[in-house]
């Protein structure tokens, strides 16, 4: 079952077709996805740095504390 030269055009052009749409779909998405992630490490970068735990020593011998 052979297409007629006519119809075989259609079918290769909607097969061109759908391949150009599919690689721009993709590009699109992954465009989107390089955005979330580029603000995302933005709002990281201006984010509060994390507080600095603070600890007490005590002095076994003494019974002193230290602050640290």
């Amino acid at each position: 079952m052979a297409l007629e030269a006519g119809a075989a055009v259609y079918v290769a052009v909607a097969v061109t077709l759908s391949v150009w749409l599919g690689i721009f779909v993709y590009l699109w998405r992954i465009d989107a996805q390089a955005r979330a992630l580029k603000r995302a490490l933005e709002r990281e970068e201006h984010r509060e740095p994390a507080p600095v735990p603070q600890s007490t020593v005590t002095r076994m011998r003494t019974g002193e504390s230290v602050e640290k």
